[in-house]
């Protein structure tokens, strides 16, 4: 589990860091490129949710991979329902 803890920890911080960077470039050339940064940012911990699926689920963790099915569900209904 350490060495999964380790790659999620890294790639949120890679996603924080270059959601930061692209939207802070797109303060300087176009708004397109600050709502990529900020699309980089909303799907960093997005990515996670689905990181830690994977992993409980090669774990054969049915509870833990449930609630994390649960919690990409919730984000995605909650992401349609409010582009509507």
């Amino acid at each position: 589990m350490v060495m999964v803890e380790s790659l999620i920890s890294w790639v949120l911080r890679i996603g924080v860091f270059s959601g930061a960077t692209i939207t802070l470039i797109g303060f300087f050339t176009t708004p397109e490129i600050t709502w990529l940064g900020v699309l980089v940012l909303i799907l960093t911990p997005f990515m996670r949710v689905v990181m830690t699926g994977i992993y409980f689920l090669s774990r054969r963790d049915w509870a833990y991979f449930s609630l994390a099915i649960y919690v990409i569900m919730m984000l995605v209904i909650g992401s349609l329902l409010h582009m509507f």
